[in-house]
């Protein structure tokens, strides 16, 4: 039986209505029939269509007259980059110190460890905190902060991986034949965790999302005019009981992706039976 043929049906409705965001995020620019910080203060608060509103603006406007359409496509964009950039970063971190805390042992292993100890224990946001004061609110800074969020979790996976693998006999014997750290890591250890990165990728990805769209909605991630999904639910809080569409209808696309990514990774958790052993030291 194809993978396709056993794949749920919920989870094929996931990825149609995940490759749809990701094409409206791609081709925002020539999608979007208004730029995102266009003004048109005539028509400011305008209602969706769906309640009598103008059909320039299938979604209604916000208090300054901007597109919520427009927006929403830009603000996908930006929030699923910095996403999908901190994630990477995040995890490449992760992976690193994961890897080699697990195969050298001794007073490095001791010293991730620690380091993740130290993560888990303070509250990510006073980080954040810090870092904003210390570096600003530019964009790569934020990707940085919000991929760093979730290293610890790639870093206590691998490492307990590591300590596994590094026993088995070709790695055993790949030392004997006096092979590099680096090439020992890469070529025989690394593939052994491929699949395990792939599933933890995706289950931390709404997390990370999350955390983006939270940051701006507080006010402390992308500043204003930029468009991202979390600064237009915090846009649009206060106008909640006169128009509620501002805040609704990029907290609809917020749930929506992370539901449909949660689905499709909690299936590739399934289909690749992977273990996801994040234990404590030993």
């Amino acid at each position: 039986m194809s993978l396709i043929a056993r794949m749920p049906s919920a989870v094929k409705i996931c990825f149609v209505i995940l490759a749809l965001i990701l094409f409206c995020a791609v081709f925002a620019a020539p999608l979007a029939p208004y730029g995102p910080d266009d003004t048109q203060l005539r028509e400011r608060n305008t209602p969706p269509t769906m309640f009598k509103g103008s059909w320039a603006h299938i979604f209604g406007t916000d208090a300054l007259g901007r597109d919520i359409f427009s927006r929403l496509l830009h603000g996908t964009k930006i929030s699923l980059s910095m996403a999908a950039v901190g994630l990477t970063v995040g995890g490449t971190y992760g992976v690193v110190l994961g890897l080699t805390a697990g195969y050298f042992g001794g007073v490095w292993d001791k010293t991730v460890l620690a380091l993740v100890n130290f993560q888990q224990s303070v509250p990510y946001i006073l980080i954040v905190l810090l870092f904003v004061v210390v570096f600003g609110r530019s964009i790569p800074v934020l990707m940085v902060l919000v991929g760093m969020a979730r290293w610890e979790t790639y870093a206590k996976l691998l490492r307990n991986i590591a300590l596994s693998v590094r026993e088995k006999q070709h790695v055993a014997a790949a030392v004997t034949y006096n092979a590099s750290a680096f090439r020992i890591i890469l070529r025989h250890i690394l593939p052994e965790v491929r699949s395990q990165l792939v599933v933890l990728l995706m289950l931390n990805f709404p997390a990370v999302l999350l955390l983006e769209s939270s940051l701006s909605f507080i006010g402390i991630g992308v500043q204003p005019p930029t468009a991202t999904l979390g600064r237009m639910v915090g846009e649009g809080r206060t106008a909640l009981m006169t128009c509620p569409w501002v805040a609704v209808v990029p907290t609809i696309v917020i749930v929506t992706l992370s539901y449909c990514i949660q689905r499709i990774g909690e299936w590739a958790r399934d289909e690749l039976d992977v273990r996801m052993d994040m234990g404590g030291a030993r």
